[in-house]
Formats: C-alpha cells, sequence, structure tokens
C-alpha cells in the first residue's frame, strides 16, 4: 500500500486507476498526470521510484484542488446557497433534489424518511 495525498492505494493497481482514487481526480486529471510526468499506461505504482512518487503529489497540489480541502470547498459552498437562500439551497435543506430531477415517483423515499 502507498500512502498519496491521505489516500491508501494498492501497489498493484495501475497508475491511472490509483489516482483516481484521491478524492477531486478523475479520470482526465490522472490521465494528464501520467502524461506530464512520462507514465505509460500500464506501469504500476510499485514499480515507481519515490523521487516520481513526491513529484507526483507535488504536482497534483500545485494543480488541483483534492482530498480534505475540496470535501472543505464543497461544504462551504452548500452552507452558502442555503443560506443565501437560493433554489439549490432550499432544495437541499429539504433534502429533494436539486437539478430538475424527477419527483413524484422517484424521491418518495427520502419524503418518507423525513
Amino acid at each position: 500500500m502507498v500512502y498519496l495525498l491521505n489516500t491508501e492505494i494498492s501497489d498493484k493497481k495501475i497508475v491511472q486507476v490509483g489516482l483516481q482514487n484521491i478524492f477531486g481526480i478523475g479520470k482526465f486529471q490522472a490521465d494528464k498526470v501520467c502524461n506530464q510526468f512520462g507514465i505509460s499506461k500500464k506501469t504500476k505504482i510499485q514499480e515507481l521510484s519515490q523521487d516520481v512518487k513526491n513529484k507526483i503529489v507535488i504536482f497534483v497540489e500545485a494543480n488541483f484542488q483534492v482530498g480534505d480541502n475540496l470535501r472543505q470547498n464543497i461544504a462551504e459552498h452548500k452552507a452558502l446557497q442555503t443560506r443565501i437562500r437560493c433554489y439549490k439551497g432550499q432544495r437541499a435543506k429539504f433534502k429533494l433534489p436539486r437539478r430538475g430531477q424527477r419527483t413524484h415517483t422517484n424521491s418518495k423515499t427520502v419524503k418518507k424518511i423525513k
């Protein structure tokens, strides 16, 4: 197991897939990191040297918002929406869908729990 950016990643995983385990890094960002360092798509994490792993961590921290910082930013944004009483904030407050999804049949379970 390798510990990168507060996330445990298995040594046997491919680098691109392992990077996607980090909160805030998706397929596009992981591909961008691999291209930046010239890592092939079939390279496993255990094959990387410690120097390359450190460079990846520095690159990701400098260019992407990941992990706890991203979680905190999302929570602050939701709190702001609720505080200013915008549509999305009000829907979040009542635990209803916020992006126009159907509520007639799909969100009855959430309504019953309240």
